[in-house]
């Protein structure tokens, strides 16, 4: 099994040579490929690569609602519409779960309960599937003077340095 790494930046490969490790550990035989990041995405999305093991960057919703999740990264349009500009680098495609998607997404507006119950559906689906596996959850711890006031942290932009006073 080879790890694929995008080696810029190189905290990236760091990982990759981790998840090496932690394979190799388990059991199987994995070795670590780190390749420049603009060939890298090709690789990922080449489906003749037949690549098992890739590496993404972080990622969040821009808004915490279940298709900001699954429309751009886990759907057959995201893939197949422009492979090469995809932000679906597993190549991830069920039918299924894309239908379940649009029913939820039409009943966002009309029905939310249903909506909710839909998106639950979605993401078993997904989650049995697996295309995805995150190793990590960032987390960011900030040490502050006795003599601050009004701390306020936003868990994307991290301190909001304009709520700050000190005493």
């Amino acid at each position: 099994m080879t790890v694929w790494v995008d080696n810029d930046p190189p905290e990236d490969k760091a990982v990759g040579a981790y998840l090496g490790k932690l394979l190799t550990w388990l059991g199987y035989r994995a070795t670590v490929r780190d390749i420049p990041e603009p060939q890298y995405k090709a690789v990922i999305v080449n489906a003749h690569a037949k690549v098992q093991v890739g590496q993404a960057a972080t990622w969040g919703a821009d808004y915490p609602t279940p298709s900001d999740f699954f429309l751009p990264d886990l759907t057959c349009q995201s893939f197949y519409a422009n492979p090469a500009d995809t932000n679906n680098i597993t190549g991830f495609c069920d039918p299924q779960a894309d239908k379940l998607a649009s029913r939820a997404q039409a009943a966002q507006l009309t029905d939310p309960a249903a909506a909710r119950r839909l998106w639950a559906q979605v993401d078993r689906i997904v989650t049995d599937k697996a295309p995805w596996a995150p190793i990590f959850n960032a987390s960011t711890t900030v040490f502050v003077s006795a003599r601050v006031r009004n701390y306020q942290a936003s868990p994307f932009y991290g301190p909001l340095l304009d709520q700050i006073w000190i005493k």
